[in-house]
């Protein structure tokens, strides 16, 4: 077995750049890799990593580098298997979607627009199945690394592999197998909230950006979700989260076909109208709603089971998200409302990241 530096991996498929961004999640160290089984065009199925400090191995598993640190704790280990079988399962459903759209990821990370990605090397913390990763690609971006704790990684790498500049590794947050100060830009969009220390995952985030470089996230506001917090998620506390996961999904299809009429006819049409606004503020929840109905049944059917199955939803007040940014010192800082029940917020990393011991813990 013959175990390569980076710099010889000319006939891999990914990018040295962004193998070169790789280090141990445990020590930090320096990595080398070795390939058992290589396909035709040059992608490593298997094969293995090793760390030159540690001594550490971290496999490569169909295609996708696998960095993970020992057995999740209950909770987390819950969450992430339930939004695993999620992306994996809705593969073919949400293929080329609104759900999966240059208008849906825009929203999610304004003010950022397309030319913000070119030429940069971009961090997707959470990536799902890849879609916004694929979007960063096509935006411009030098190279995109897309990271989840998931198997999710496995839909993801499928939706990629085509792309050289683009690599799908597993990972957790807390424990990122990259280097620091190593993107110009990185965007999680609706994961934070899932993991056991928001802030936690924030910080270790924003450590992988260079100074002057953007990070934007959009998590789950506090404001205006009253009756989700004190209605649902008793509700998803003790009963749906515990559900097998096919038996959830099916009811959330049937959850969503009163859901999706009531979205159609009346939400989507008062909102085009102008002459029905007045109906806007007699309408429950309408922002969001109004939103969701730009959706077709299966992506409301997949956002309906993404509201149920988590063990972990975390709700984020306007005054702790803005602090995560100000005490980081970030500049040029943006954060605004989206669809009235969460929050969308962009900053520029000036310099050292400020990591607050108390939010370190994976949960």
């Amino acid at each position: 077995m013959t175990i390569f530096p980076f710099e010889r991996c000319s006939d891999v498929r990914n990018d040295p750049t962004l193998l070169n961004l790789l280090c141990c999640p445990a020590c930090g160290g320096e990595l080398r890799f070795s390939a058992s089984e290589t396909t035709d065009d040059g992608h490593i199925m298997s094969g293995q990593f090793f760390c030159n400090g540690c001594g550490a191995t971290y496999p490569i598993v169909r295609g996708v580098p696998r960095f993970m640190l020992g057995a999740l704790p209950d909770k987390v280990a819950a969450t992430v298997d339930g939004f695993g079988y999620e992306w994996t399962s809705s593969e073919s459903a949400l293929q080329d979607t609104q759900f999966s759209s240059a208008d849906t990821f825009l929203q999610f990370i304004e003010p950022v627009q397309r030319d913000y990605f070119k030429d940069k090397l971009v961090l997707d913390a959470g990536c799902g199945a890849g879609r916004f990763t694929l979007l960063a690609q096509q935006f411009g971006a030098r190279g995109v690394i897309g990271v989840d704790l998931s198997e999710s990684v496995d839909v993801a790498f499928r939706s990629t592999r085509s792309l050289p500049n683009v690599l799908i590794i597993q990972a957790d947050l807390f424990a990122l197998p990259l280097k620091e100060s190593g993107f110009n830009y990185a965007f999680s969009i609706g994961v934070l909230h899932h993991t056991a220390s928001p802030r936690g995952a924030f910080d270790s985030i924003l450590k992988r950006v260079k100074p002057s470089g953007g990070i934007s996230t959009w998590v789950y506001g506090r404001e205006n979700n009253g009756w989700i917090i004190y209605g649902l998620n008793p509700i998803r506390n003790h009963l749906t989260s515990h559900l097998p996961r096919s038996v959830l999904l099916g009811l959330s299809y049937v959850l969503s076909m009163p859901l999706f009429l009531v979205l159609k006819g009346i939400y989507r049409p008062i909102g085009r109208n102008q002459r029905l606004a007045g109906l806007k503020k007699a309408l429950f929840y309408f922002d969001y709603l109004y939103f969701l109905g730009q959706f077709g049944f299966h992506e409301i059917a997949y956002i309906v089971f993404d509201h149920l199955v988590p063990v972990i939803a975390e709700y984020i007040p306007y005054d702790e998200f803005a602090r995560w940014f100000s005490e980081n010192g970030l500049k040029n800082v943006a954060i605004t409302s989206r669809a009235g029940n969460s929050w969308r917020g962009f900053g520029v990393r000036e310099s050292e990241v400020r990591v607050t011991p108390e939010y370190q813990s994976r949960g």
